[in-house]
């Protein structure tokens, strides 16, 4: 299942615990907001078995580049100062009960940050067959050699 969503990818902001009360950041409620606004209507199954998910965070140029630096670095490795687990943790949360049950069920990961003109977040979700295992690591040196 391959989908593109239209909007500004977002990092999972950490919550702020007060006294009162537990929240989010702005920009991060925001995003939650409108990822709902886009699967309310959609009508999918959700998987129920181990997923492989791919995603790709095509992530905005900042306006304050020049022109040039804008044509050099579109679809190039986003090396923002945003950490990709963060952009991975806002979309699969927000996919919850839309495309799988829960995010839990993601046992194989692929994630791609690019900057990009048109921002998006392109998504391809795979169901593993339950039998399959993928093949083990080679062990790793502790002196890096391998």
């Amino acid at each position: 299942m391959h989908v593109t969503f239209n909007i500004i990818p977002v990092p999972a902001s950490r919550p702020r615990v007060t006294r009162w009360s537990t929240y989010y950041g702005k920009k991060y409620t925001q995003f939650k907001k409108d990822m709902y606004a886009l699967t309310a209507d959609l009508k999918t199954i959700p998987m129920t078995g181990n997923i492989f998910a791919e995603l790709q965070f095509n992530v905005p140029i900042p306006k304050s580049w020049s022109k040039k630096k804008k044509e050099a670095k579109n679809g190039a490795y986003c090396d923002n100062h945003a950490d990709i687990d963060n952009y991975c943790k806002a979309i699969l949360d927000s996919l919850n009960n839309v495309y799988y049950e829960d995010d839990k069920q993601i046992v194989m990961l692929k994630a791609t940050m690019l900057w990009a003109t048109e921002p998006s977040i392109e998504c391809r979700f795979t169901e593993l067959e339950d039998k399959a295992r993928p093949a083990p690591m080679p062990p790793m040196s502790p002196f890096g050699d391998n």
